[in-house]
């Protein structure tokens, strides 16, 4: 970043002050913006400015990117480009639709209950070992009644499930910050049964990693993500279009909240949004909208209300 436009470097780190300052995180926007810069350098050596069709160019890359990547990068400049402006530095800002609009974000699949026993049930039939059979039939559902990332289940420690408070502390990736969640006390009681059974008290401590392998150690996401698709295949699931897989679980979460936001009579859906987005770790509220689009019942049931 050392040829970076001093002008613009200096605005970048305003503009991030500024943003996080409200409660942006905004750890991939300024991933985007820093990799434009340093573009913006490299391509036409120091400069004070940039122009829409620059900012476009690079978002939209070689041809090698998704529709979606594109957007999020174009999205990323936009923002600081509007800061730019009101700073003003001679910037323009590209217009939102300078790109064709994602299209190829996958659409979920929405578990069904029975799809969901289907899985669990099919763990004693498809996976060889004790250990296996338990861990996934407690991957499973902890998903499916948290919502929470695969990823998130997987870096869970022993230490994180607190049976007094009833509660489970997520620890963060890169979707940050930490976040703790309230869970059903039958939920703490399965955790709490997994960690007492004779398969996982033959390999692993108190201490450490809650979902572990037979050999004691945490498990990585390319081997559950395995396991699955021997559950899925057993389990006889149906489906269209693209596969279901584990962090589908998480969009069924989600979109079952929403789903009794919008058909119970006390039912409060914007509320209901605002706190999924916080329960679910969203960086932003707009992720959490996508259910709307991406789920046809929900998009009905949120026509029905626009349209009484």
């Amino acid at each position: 970043m050392n040829d970076t436009p001093v002008g613009l470097l200096a605005a970048l780190e305003a503009y991030l002050a500024v943003r996080r300052g409200l409660g942006h995180l905004l750890s991939e926007e300024e991933r985007h913006i820093r990799h434009f810069l340093e573009h913006l350098a490299s391509d036409n050596g120091p400069a004070e400015g940039f122009t829409a069709a620059q900012a476009t160019a690079w978002a939209h890359g070689t041809g090698a990117f998704k529709n979606s990547y594109q957007c999020q990068r174009l999205s990323a400049v936009r923002g600081f480009a509007r800061y730019c402006r009101a700073a003003g530095l001679d910037v323009q800002v590209p217009a939102a639709n300078a790109l064709r609009a994602a299209k190829d974000r996958r659409v979920p699949h929405i578990y069904s209950q029975d799809e969901i026993d289907a899985l669990i049930d099919a763990c004693p039939r498809t996976l060889a070992h004790p250990l296996a059979q338990t861990t996934m039939a407690v991957m499973i559902g902890l998903l499916a009644v948290t919502g929470m990332r695969p990823g998130e289940a997987l870096r869970l420690d022993v230490a994180d499930i607190d049976p007094d408070e009833q509660t489970i502390l997520i620890r963060a990736n890169k979707h940050g910050p930490d976040r703790t969640i309230p869970v059903h006390p039958t939920t703490i009681d399965a955790l709490a049964a997994y960690q007492n059974s004779p398969a996982r008290q033959a390999v692993a401590p108190p201490v450490g990693p809650l979902l572990v392998t037979v050999r004691g150690t945490r498990h990585r996401r390319c081997t559950v993500e395995g396991h699955f698709g021997k559950l899925r295949e057993q389990a006889g699931l149906a489906w269209e279009g693209t596969v279901p897989c584990l962090h589908d679980l998480r969009h069924t979460f989600a979109t079952r909240q929403m789903i009794r936001a919008y058909t119970a009579d006390d039912g409060d859906p914007a509320t209901t949004m605002g706190l999924l987005a916080v329960w679910l770790g969203h960086s932003d509220p707009a992720h959490t909208y996508w259910y709307l689009q991406a789920v046809p019942e929900l998009l009905a049931l949120a026509a029905a209300r626009m349209n009484p």
